[in-house]
């Protein structure tokens, strides 16, 4: 009994082993992000480890709302956009010339988590995604 316990613990902690810090959509490295990690401590790991944040809508006549406008009050300039529904926001950073997108959810900086995040630049045609491409 006391194997089969063990053997279940070693396999459900590490099935995540092969996602934390992986670019989920290429298979990178991102400073050891992971999924459901909370903003602000990816955030910070991804500062530390030199992205630069990638300031959106500085001159652009972008008008932020909901989530958004919490961002921009907590000096997070990288946001590009939250929906208003789901409460889903995507964030760009830059480093020695690649780009990294990083998507969250939460209505509240306090509570939003990482869900995903890919070597993607902000203005870069999105890719589709493996359910539908063609």
């Amino acid at each position: 009994m006391k194997r089969l316990i063990c053997v279940s613990v070693m396999l459900l902690g590490g099935w995540s082993a092969p996602f934390a810090g992986a670019d989920t959509s290429t298979g990178g490295t991102q400073s050891d992000i992971t999924i459901g990690e909370p903003l602000v401590t990816a955030r910070a790991k991804l500062l530390k480890h030199g992205w630069k944040p990638t300031r959106r809508h500085a001159d652009d006549g972008y008008e932020y709302s909901g989530a958004e406008v919490e961002l921009i009050r907590r000096r997070i300039f990288e946001v590009d956009s939250c929906s208003s529904d789901s409460s889903r926001c995507i964030l760009f950073y830059a480093k020695r010339g690649k780009c990294l997108r990083m998507d969250t959810i939460g209505e509240k900086v306090g509570y939003m988590v990482v869900t995903r995040w890919a070597e993607e630049c902000p203005d870069a045609p999105p890719r589709p995604s493996g359910a539908n491409s063609e």
